[in-house]
């Protein structure tokens, strides 16, 4: 065998093209293959050491596969992994000889192998690398996004002999990707311009955001392209400044960022616009300065409303100094920085007796921690804060409680600092007392209400109901079931067409009882009640102040009665005419007797007369005779 080997030596040496002390191993491996034609002794001895520089080829690869963050596998069909590095097995928490020529159905999920296996089976079928990205679920249970390329490996008949796999893990990439590209689509629908400069003369810009047009009139291309440049934009009377405090700023080693004074700009159009400028310093790793990152905003606008605002200062002390509510501010410390001249007819104090006084002296401890508490929300969280409006109790210079209304913001200077606090305390002395007496009259009011024989029911001028008696719920329902009119409506009148036609005609009564100043007179309304009876309620209603209060009265045995006694003289009625009609036959009959008995009077009075008159002529006869 040592003779074999020394006899391939011997070739090797032969076989060499040219001289050389060391060959590499695809030479090496060619000149084996020659060897191994020779058969015999030769051709055993080269086979050997051709495996030999294939296994040590192989655990260098396999070496540095394992040694590398993608993964990196090869498939032997669509669905088998064939070697699998490190990297791919320790994401699905499994050994390299565990995945080897499993199936994947075996390794991951249905959904997901379903998936892998179609995109597998392009490349087997177009023979063709493919590019894809892909979730897959890790050993943890959590998906990530994988970056895919597939390889496939021909064979000499055109055949696919297997697929290798490289994998990147670009989930956190991908979140970054999309991070800046919110970012990126906030600043260019914010008012602010992002840039980047290189911290070079004239500053030449790196990146601009794309709504800069907005701003200085210029696109971004005009800047990237050094169409134009920064400092040829900025005002040329404060060019210099901006410089100075670029320079200043940028001696201070341990400074990363720092905010330029607001300085002027020259637009395309060659408008005047004030600015303010945020810069971020990015250095090297040897601490020198690469360039500025900066965010610009228009305070143009800002800037004048300032302006004005000063010139309103005197007129705010006239306001302050007239105002019935005392107008005062605070520092952070809570301390009274000023107060109007009011506070003398809210507390009895004259204001410079309170200015540096601290706002605890001025109230009971109970108090103060409520309203401590307050102040040190609001200064925690000033970026959201907009403003406070409550009651408490001060004590006045007499050291008597005083019912007052605080309204309390944050007060920032010009440069956006807070400062402390501004607000306004308002006496409510009368407001609390005619509150009581409200309260007192609403309290005698439910006792009132609560036991009379009809409904009543309360609602505000939003249609919102507040109350209702005991009587109310044992009738009509539960009030606070129907929370507004439109609901109680729907309950009570489920009838659509009746329900139409009532609240027509309520909000027509309503409409006239507020233009007249009168009540809603009484009209009957068929309700259905909790128990699903049908009762015909009597109506009204009347204002007090802004609520009005409906009452209730139930006429059902009224209207049932008065349809009984309807029907009662409905039947009397046509008694009557049916007696009337006997009668009337009883004096036609009655009549004509009488007619007939009157003619026989008559004509007996006649034969009296007649015989009457024969008497008396028979009688003068005689007397003439004798």
């Amino acid at each position: 065998m040592e003779a074999a080997t020394d006899l391939i030596t011997e070739k090797i040496n032969s076989a060499a093209l040219e001289e050389k002390e060391l060959y590499t191993e695809e030479e090496t491996a060619e000149i084996y293959g020659e060897l191994i034609k020779e058969g015999g002794l030769i051709g055993i001895v080269a086979q050997n050491l051709v495996v030999q520089l294939e296994r040590k080829r192989s655990e260098e690869q396999t070496l540095l596969l394992d040694n590398i963050e993608h993964h990196i596998w090869y498939l032997t069909d669509k669905e088998t992994y064939g070697v699998v590095n490190k990297a791919h097995a320790k994401f699905l928490g499994l050994e390299k000889e565990e995945l080897e020529e499993k199936d994947l159905y075996d390794i991951i999920g249905v959904e997901e192998a379903d998936i892998c296996i179609a995109n597998n089976r392009e490349v087997f079928e177009k023979k063709k690398q493919s590019h894809i990205e892909e979730w897959i679920k890790n050993v943890r249970g959590e998906m990530r996004l994988l970056s895919i390329t597939r390889t496939p490996k021909i064979d000499e008949n055109g055949n696919v002999e297997y697929v290798i796999c490289a994998a990147e893990d670009i989930t956190e990439r991908k979140k970054a990707e999309e991070k800046i590209k919110e970012a990126d689509i906030i600043i260019n629908k914010s008012p602010a311009v992002a840039f980047t400069w290189k911290n070079e003369e004239g500053w030449p810009v790196k990146y601009i955001s794309e709504n800069v047009k907005k701003l200085f009139g210029y696109s971004s291309e005009d800047f990237l392209s050094r169409k134009i440049s920064y400092a040829e934009c900025i005002y040329p009377d404060d060019l210099e400044r901006v410089e100075q405090e670029i320079a200043d700023f940028s001696e201070e080693e341990e400074r990363d960022e720092f905010v330029h004074k607001p300085y002027r700009i020259l637009t395309k159009d060659n408008n005047v616009k004030i600015v303010k400028n945020w810069i971020f310093i990015v250095r090297d790793f040897e601490g020198k300065i690469t360039h500025y990152k900066g965010i610009i905003e228009d305070i143009t606008e800002r800037k004048r409303v300032d302006e004005a605002l000063l010139k309103s200062e005197e007129k705010f002390r006239l306001l302050a100094e007239n105002s019935v509510d005392c107008i005062w501010m605070l520092d952070k410390k809570l301390k009274f920085t000023y107060l109007s001249p009011s506070t003398e007819r809210i507390l009895g104090y004259k204001p410079e007796q309170m200015i540096g006084t601290n706002l605890s002296s001025h109230f009971k401890k109970k108090e103060f921690l409520k309203i401590g508490a307050l102040a040190a929300n609001a200064i925690k969280n000033y970026e959201t804060f907009t403003h406070y409006t409550f009651e408490t109790k001060m004590l006045n210079s007499k050291n008597d409680e005083v019912d007052i209304e605080i309204t309390s913001r944050l007060l920032f200077n010009n440069q956006g600092k807070l400062i402390g606090l501004q607000g306004l305390t308002r006496d409510i002395t009368e407001r609390k007392q005619a509150e009581e007496v409200l309260r007192e009259s609403e309290e005698k009011f439910r006792k009132l209400t609560e036991h009379l024989p009809v409904a009543i029911a309360v609602v505000d001028k939003n249609e919102k109901t507040e109350y209702a008696n005991r009587k109310y719920f044992e009738t009509i329902g539960n009030i606070y079931e129907t929370p507004n009119l439109a609901d109680w409506f729907l309950c009570v009148y489920p009838d659509e067409e009746y329900r139409k036609y009532v609240i027509e005609k309520w909000y027509v009564d309503i409409e006239k009882s507020i233009k007249e100043g009168k009540e809603v007179e009484p009209f009957e309304y068929n309700i259905t009640c909790k128990d699903g009876k049908v009762k015909v309620m009597e109506i009204s209603g009347t204002w007090i102040g802004d609520k009005f209060v409906t009452i209730f009265n139930d006429v059902t045995e009224r209207v049932h009665a008065e349809a009984e006694l309807q029907k009662l003289n409905e039947k009397l009625e046509q008694r009557v005419n049916e007696r009337t009609a006997e009668l009337e036959k009883q004096n036609e009959d009655l009549e004509s007797m009488n007619k007939a008995f009157v003619g026989r009077e008559i004509r007996m009075i006649e034969l009296k007369g007649i015989i009457k008159d024969l008497e008396e002529q028979i009688a003068s006869v005689e007397n003439e005779g004798e």
